[in-house]
C-alpha cells in the first residue's frame, strides 16, 4: 500500500504516512464531509442511463458470483482538482460507508472503481484484503487501456472493460498462488473462485 498523497510505501497498520504524516483524520479535515455513496453504482453526474446501469449491474453480478468474497462499488463523481485523485478515493473508500463493519483490514475485499469525467481521471482502489493479489502496475495498465473508451464517453463500456480486466488479474493471481502452493482448484471451484 502507498500513501494516497505522497506515494510513500505504507503497511496496513501504519497509523500515518511517515513521509507526509497523512492519516484518515487529516484527510477528513482537509477534504470535509464525505458525500453519500449509493450502494453498488453511485452516479452523481448521471452518466449512465437505466439500460447502461442494468448492463453494468449484470456484469458486476457475474464477477461477484465468480469471486464470491469480492464486492464491487462503482463511483462516478466530480471531485475538486487541488489534491491527488488517489487522496479522494482513499477518503471515500474509508469514510463513505462503502464497506461494512465486518469488512475491515484484511477482511476488506471491496474494489472501488471510480471515474471523474470532468477532470478525465479514473482509479481503482482495492480493500486491504485484496492488495496482495492486485499488482498496482497491472491496475495502472488496465486503467490506461480504457482511456480511449472514456474519451468516447462510453462510460458503461469502460466500467465493463475494467471489470473484465480485474477478472483476468484475479484469475492470474489465483494461478500464481496455485503454482506457489502446488494446489490446483478442484473442478467444482473453477466456476466460483474465492480468496
Amino acid at each position: 500500500m502507498h500513501c494516497p498523497y505522497c506515494r510513500t510505501l505504507l503497511s496496513e497498520t501504519s497509523p500515518e504516512c511517515p513521509g507526509c504524516r497523512l492519516n484518515l483524520a487529516r484527510a477528513s479535515a482537509l477534504l470535509g464531509p464525505v458525500p453519500i455513496v449509493k450502494n453498488r453504482i453511485c452516479d452523481q453526474p448521471r452518466l449512465l442511463d437505466p439500460a447502461a446501469q442494468n448492463r453494468l449491474l449484470r456484469r458486476m453480478d457475474r464477477f461477484e458470483r465468480r469471486f464470491p468474497q469480492v464486492r464491487l462499488q462503482v463511483l462516478c463523481r466530480t471531485f475538486p482538482t487541488e489534491h491527488p485523485f488517489s487522496l479522494y478515493l482513499f477518503w471515500i473508500f474509508n469514510l463513505g460507508r462503502i464497506s461494512s463493519d465486518l469488512e475491515k483490514g484484511g477482511n476488506n475485499r471491496v474494489i472501488l472503481l471510480a471515474l471523474d469525467p470532468q477532470s478525465s481521471r479514473s482509479g481503482i482502489m482495492p480493500g486491504y484484503g485484496l492488495e496482495p493479489f492486485l499488482d498496482q502496475n497491472e491496475l495502472d495498465e488496465l486503467l490506461a487501456s480504457i482511456d480511449e473508451i472514456w474519451g468516447r464517453h462510453a462510460w458503461d463500456e469502460g466500467f465493463i472493460k475494467l471489470i473484465d480486466g480485474l477478472d483476468s488479474i484475479l484469475e492470474g493471481s489465483i494461478h500464481r498462488l496455485t503454482d506457489i502452493f502446488g494446489h490446483a482448484p478442484r473442478p467444482a471451484e473453477t466456476r466460483e473462485i474465492g480468496f
